[in-house]
C-alpha cells in the first residue's frame, strides 16, 4: 500500500474546500435566478388574466408585469391574485351611469312640468 504525505492530504482537502465553497456560491446565485424566474413567470400569468378580465386595461401589460414582480417581492402577489380571482369577467370595464326616470311632460322645461302636474 502507498503512503500519502500530510502535504497531499492537507492540498487535497483544501482543493475540496475550495470547490465546495464555489459550487456552493454557484448553486446559491442559481437558485436566486429560478427564484425571479418563477417570480417573473408568475406575473406574467396574473397580468394575462388581469388583462383578459378587463383590468387595469389602461397599464401596458410589460409594466404591470414589473409592478406585478415588485409586489412579489414584498410578498403581496398572493392577495392580489385572490382579489383578481374575485372579479368576474370582463368586469373591469364596467362602468356605471346615472339615468333619469323622469320623463318630460307637456312643457319643455321643468318648471312648466312641475306647474302641469308632472313632476313632484
Amino acid at each position: 500500500m502507498q503512503k500519502i504525505s500530510s502535504q497531499k492530504i492537507a492540498q487535497v482537502l483544501e482543493d475540496a474546500q475550495n470547490k465546495l465553497l464555489s459550487l456552493t456560491s454557484e448553486r446559491d446565485d442559481l437558485a436566486q435566478k429560478v427564484a425571479m424566474m418563477e417570480r417573473r413567470g408568475e406575473a406574467a400569468k396574473l397580468a394575462s388574466v388581469m388583462h383578459d378580465k378587463g383590468i387595469r386595461m389602461d397599464t401596458d401589460f410589460g409594466d404591470l408585469v414589473l409592478e406585478l414582480e415588485k409586489a412579489a417581492e414584498d410578498g403581496r402577489l398572493p392577495i392580489i391574485k385572490e382579489a383578481v380571482e374575485m372579479v368576474a369577467p370582463n368586469m373591469g370595464g364596467m362602468n356605471g351611469s346615472l339615468v333619469s326616470d323622469e320623463r318630460p311632460g307637456n312643457g319643455s322645461t321643468s318648471f312648466e312640468s312641475y306647474i302641469l302636474g308632472d313632476v313632484g
